[in-house]
């Protein structure tokens, strides 16, 4: 099989998609079927990789919902920032590319999930307002400093009338727009004090984390961590 004919575009993800969805164009979980079954040399690769970063012991029996959910994880980090070359380039724009070329995505599509590729960025965002009848949510970048207004009607409609709370997860900018294309890490409206937000951007503008870091931080690290990572795939 080739990476185009394991493409299928116009799926959903499996997030409640915004008012456009443009990452339902290409689902991360494709991208990751895609390379399982045309590259496993690179899929295994970086499936490795992953739970050695997160240190998570793959093998271990947990709930069938946290499996569901660290397969979410291993998904995003391998689509959006598994680099495959020294140019950067990820399986994503891999992805994209090969939808235009063999699945009939147009070049205003292909243009969408370029941008999504180029401008997206894993933070931890602190909630500055969220209204639901405007489908906005506006946050703060903690670690990298900024202020931004998301569009993203579902989660304004969770959050709507929140003053404080979390959100670790994905920006990218589409169309003019800022949006959350893709499941958060963490979401939630407490802690919400002036403190807690303090100490988190003093904490994460030292420490300048990645997507896995914020990953590991809140499901990973295994304790007695014992695996054969060779025997791995």
């Amino acid at each position: 099989m080739t990476m185009g004919e394991a493409v299928l575009v116009g799926g959903r993800d499996r997030r409640e998609g915004g008012d456009d969805d443009v990452a339902g164009m290409l689902p991360l979980d494709r991208v990751s079927r895609m390379f399982r079954r045309a590259d496993l040399v690179t899929y295994g690769d970086a499936r490795r990789e992953f739970f050695i970063q997160v240190d998570l012991n793959p093998f271990r029996t947990r709930t069938p919902a946290f499996h569901a959910r660290m397969e979410d994880v291993f998904e995003q980090w391998f689509a959006l920032d598994c680099q495959l070359d020294v140019g950067g380039l990820t399986p994503f724009a891999v992805a994209a590319a090969y939808a235009r070329d063999e699945h009939g995505v147009d070049e205003d599509g292909y243009r969408d999930l370029c941008e999504l590729s180029s401008s997206n960025f894993a933070s931890w965002f602190w909630v500055r307002g969220a209204s639901a009848a405007c489908g906005t949510v506006t946050v703060e970048d903690l670690a990298g400093g900024g202020m931004y207004e998301v569009a993203d009607r579902p989660l304004a409609c969770r959050l709507d009338g929140a003053r404080g709370g979390s959100l670790v997860g994905r920006l990218a900018r589409v169309r003019g727009a800022w949006r959350m294309p893709w499941r958060p890490l963490y979401e939630a409206r407490i802690p919400g004090d002036e403190r807690f937000r303090l100490h988190m951007a003093s904490m994460l503008h030292a420490w300048d984390p990645g997507f896995v870091d914020y990953a590991r931080m809140l499901y990973g690290r295994d304790a007695c961590l014992k695996v054969d990572w060779d025997a791995m795939a």
